[in-house]
């Protein structure tokens, strides 16, 4: 058994850490009062704040930078100190950070910009401009943050009004690599997210001329940082929880792991108070058996990728993980299946959840909240998985399998409630139709009846009127009695059957359960339990009053059939004084056709029972039919409800499109055509065997609803049909003849028949021209699913075995690396690929490079790119060798 403690330890890659970058000490920097703010006393606080890297930077002055590394020795592991220094400049402070392998460099550079006045003092200085400053520094090696620029005076966007070519000449400079800011509201000065005012326009432009220095090409990013500036031990340590951190994506700590982050700032520096907040993520999954016997995946909770060569497990692993959470169940029959997998996950609330599925089973899935842990349902915990070819083939022709498409932009809504309640409608409605159709069935039957009724009593009127006057009078009055003692044995039997009061009993703990995930907030325990107590008295009341009632209506019964018995002994004398009376008419040759007066009586008296039972049960029809209706607009109300969710979805679906597929207008509708493959299927079934056409059949399901038909049948609207379709009048009548039994009309009235999704593509030309779909590349369809995919308003992991199948690489660079960079953050991505740039430029916080060893498959050097033993793997696999890309670098003259 592998538990999340054997995954724990396992390095699972680059992690947003705490920096502080702008500390000052007590000796260093004359302005610094408080005699505890020693070199020694700031690095053993910030071990205690897990802090990972801060930077000593006294002004103008590295006099406290050497002890600080020394007393750090002891922490190596959990901090690192950069030495820097914030030098007061011509234009403002400027904060410059050197390699601690390199700390003597620090000294040097100190000479060289030749400072005026004593090392540390308030008035200390150098005349020279911030960007000969950088400039200096970056000679030595080191890294530039231009210091609190939005600070009066020594922030040097307000060090001086207006936008002097000097500022241009600080924001280009190759050797600056940040900026810090005192306040969270100006943390996009100078970038592209910058305001519109005037200011921020200006901003804007000398941002796009950094953007177009060469020497800053492919870094011209800035990172935005904020930083303690503590003069004070207390302002060091303050409690407050929004503290003036910055938070950089690391996956160790080193030198070279701190300048990639600064080179890629977009992805891995943020203001502490910026970072997303907890989402749900697979937090590791251990495997026993099968190729990839004893491996431990410790996942980042951004962006993995798997890489390696063709056998070594990478969609191995993405299958297993796929199949362990439930997700796929064809993958015990292939060889390279785990016997056991482990899956360990954590919901955005805070709960884990342990998968554990041995092959050729259902997982098991345990929750754990607290110490307490409970078996819950498979898709307790959701992610949207993506096999080799499965985004493919839902864009392989998204026209005609719109169903596909649809499943497909439903992975992205939440419609699990909706779907529940309709499939628990539906499931009522057939239970209401089994009631309901012959209720209905005897009802459209009454008419009929009575009128059979009303002609039989006109033809024994006529026989009245002979010899058999008196007889026939009887006999009717008789078979008139009878038929009451029928219906009365009914109701006897009815009443010996007891009662029950079931429907009107509810089940709390599946109300509960049905609703989803509560509060927990204790004032809502307290009344939800007295909600339980009243629910389960209610329950027990009307258990109660069935057993009495039960009991009483069976004594009743007793009463009835003791009359019953009496009533049926006095109709047989009845009958034996009629018959005696026509054996005399017979003797003396007066009985006449007697025989066919004995059945038109007996014919009376059966349609009398069958008119009066159904009379008696219209109360119940008509409660039945109500509630059919009632179940009926609760289903419309439920599909309307999923037909709103799905467009809302569409409205950030398509802004997504728009901003990542440039050679067309892209955009996805519905069509209220409707996906009629289920109704079409139903309509061409009943009318099998009439050389009723397919295409007919299509058309006349997108003209009109499941529910708009049956309204026509049931009305018999021949030219309503005719026209609403476009029928000719005998199809029409074959139509109406087909669907008419009530269990046929019953089963058309819940079919589903929601709008239609189609993918829009129009030309950016003037006039715009409509393309269809079908025609644009494999690669075009798949780029418009991918997109969609994610960048879809989603949180849950995302799972995919090789996106960039059918893309090209320039393509792969333009929008896939740029959105997997925007995503990350609000959802964990998880991939196979055998691309560099979404590895590499995507700057996956984990890469696991695999290899086969042993004919088993293993993951080896896993880590960050900016982690060596990482970088040299990802050359070998992905770009042919280290050796192989620094030829290519060379050839293209880089």
């Amino acid at each position: 058994m592998i538990a999340l403690k054997d995954i724990r330890p396992v390095d699972n890659g680059a992690k947003f850490l705490n920096v502080d970058l702008h500390i000052h000490t007590y000796g260093g920097s004359a302005d610094v009062k408080d005699p505890a703010l020693t070199p020694e006393a700031i690095v053993d606080s910030a071990v205690k704040q897990n802090l990972s890297v801060i930077a000593i930077t006294d002004h103008n002055s590295n006099i406290s930078v050497e002890a600080a590394m020394a007393h750090a020795q002891q922490y190596a592991d959990k901090l690192m100190v950069l030495p820097g220094v914030e030098v007061t400049t011509a234009h403002g402070h400027l904060l410059v950070y050197f390699a601690p392998e390199n700390y003597k460099e620090l000294g040097k550079f100190l000479v060289k910009i030749e400072l005026i006045g004593e090392m540390g003092a308030e008035n200390s200085r150098t005349a020279k401009s911030m960007a000969d400053v950088i400039a200096e520094a970056e000679k030595h090696g080191a890294i530039c943050v231009a210091a609190h620029i939005d600070r009066e005076k020594t922030g040097f966007e307000k060090f001086a009004p207006g936008f002097q070519d000097w500022k241009r000449d600080i924001i280009c400079s190759s050797g600056l690599y940040g900026l810090e800011h005192d306040d969270i509201s100006t943390i996009d000065w100078y970038s592209n997210q910058d305001d519109s005012s005037p200011a921020g326009s200006e901003r804007k432009k000398i941002y796009s001329a950094r953007a177009a220095t060469v020497k800053l090409e492919g870094r011209h990013h800035l990172a935005h940082l904020q930083g303690s500036d503590s003069h004070s031990l207390a302002q060091f340590e303050s409690s407050d929880p929004n503290k003036v951190w910055t938070k950089i994506k690391l996956t160790e700590l080193s030198w070279s792991a701190f300048r990639t982050a600064l080179i890629d700032p977009t992805a891995r520096v943020r203001p502490t108070q910026s970072v997303p907040r907890l989402t749900p993520r697979i937090l590791g999954m251990g495997i026993a058996g099968g190729f990839l016997n004893g491996e431990k995946l410790h996942f980042s909770d951004n962006l993995n990728c798997l890489i390696g060569g063709r056998g070594t497990g990478k969609s191995t692993a993405i299958r297993a993980l796929a199949y362990g959470l439930g997700m796929i169940d064809d993958f015990a029959e292939v060889e390279n299946c785990p016997d056991v997998t482990y899956i360990f996950c954590e919901d955005a609330n805070g709960i884990r959840f342990m998968y554990t599925r041995t092959r050729g089973n259902p997982p098991s899935v345990q929750a754990k909240e607290g110490d307490a842990r409970t078996e819950v349902p498979r898709d307790s915990f959701r992610i949207e998985y993506f096999g080799q070819g499965m985004l493919a083939e839902v864009a392989k022709d998204p026209l005609n399998s719109p169903d596909l498409l649809q499943d497909f932009l439903d992975r992205h809504i939440t419609l699990k409630d909706l779907e529940a309640t309709e499939t628990t409608l539906m499931s009522q409605l057939r239970e209401n139709a089994a009631r309901l159709a012959p209720l209905e069935e005897n009802a459209s039957q009454l008419g009929p009846r009575r009128q059979q009724i009303a002609d039989i009593t006109k033809k024994l009127k006529i026989a009245e009127e002979g010899n058999l006057k008196e007889i026939v009078e009887a006999q009717t009055k008789i078979a008139a009695e009878k038929s009451v003692v029928q219906n009365l044995e009914q109701i006897s039997l009815m009443y010996a059957s007891g009662v029950t009061l079931a429907d009107y009993q509810r089940d709390f703990d599946q109300l509960i359960e049905t609703a989803g995930e509560l509060t927990g907030e204790a004032e809502s325990e307290k009344e939800l339990g007295n909600l339980r107590a009243v629910i389960e008295d209610s329950n027990e009341l009307l258990t109660t009053k069935a057993t009495e009632l039960t009991e009483e209506l069976k004594v009743k019964a007793a009463e009835i059939d003791r009359h019953l018995s009496a009533l049926k002994q006095s109709h047989a004398k009845l009958d034996e004084e009629i018959a005696t009376k026509i054996a005399d008419l017979k003797t003396r040759g007066l009985a006449g056709d007697m025989t066919e007066i004995a059945q038109l009586i007996k014919d009376r008296a059966a349609l009398t029972v069958e008119v009066t039972k159904t009379d008696q049960k219209k109360t119940t029809l008509q409660a039945i039919r109500r509630e059919r209706t009632e179940f009926l607009n609760e289903l419309v109300s439920a599909r309307q409800k999923m037909t709103s969710r799905r467009k809302a979805q569409l409205l950030e679906v398509n802004k997504n499109l728009s901003q990542s597929i440039k050679d067309y207008k892209v955009f996805v509708k519905y069509d209220d055509a409707g996906i009629v493959d289920e109704f079409q299927g139903f309509l061409q079934s009943k009318m099998a065997g009439s050389y009723f056409q397919e295409v007919t059949c299509k058309a006349v399901c997108e003209s009109l609803t499941p529910q708009e038909l049956v309204d026509l049948v049931f009305a018999k609207d021949v030219k309503g049909i005719e026209e609403k379709c476009e029928l000719k009048e005998e199809w029409a009548k074959q139509l109406i003849e087909r669907l008419t039994p009530w269990n046929v009309l019953y089963e058309l009235q819940i079919l589903s028949k929601q709008p239609k999704p189609l993918i829009i593509v129009r030309t950016t030309s003037s006039p715009p021209r409509e393309i269809p779909v079908k025609q644009l590349s494999d690669g075009q369809r798949h780029t418009i699913l991918l997109t969609i995919a994610m960048l879809a308003e989603s949180n849950i992991p995302l799972v995919i075995d090789q996106p960039e199948d059918d893309l090209d690489n320039a393509f792969i660079f333009e929008s896939i690396v740029s959105t997997l960079r925007a995503v990350k953050e609000r959802r964990q991505i998880i991939l196979v690929t055998h691309n560099a740039n979404i590895a590499v430029l995507g700057d996956s916080e984990l890469i696991l490079p695999m290899k086969r060893e042993n004919d088993v498959g293993k993951v080896v050097d896993r880590g960050s790119i900016d982690k060596e033993a990482t970088k040299n793997m990802v050359q070998q696999i992905l770009e042919g060798s280290p050796a192989a890309f620094i030829r290519r670098q060379k050839i293209y003259g880089h």
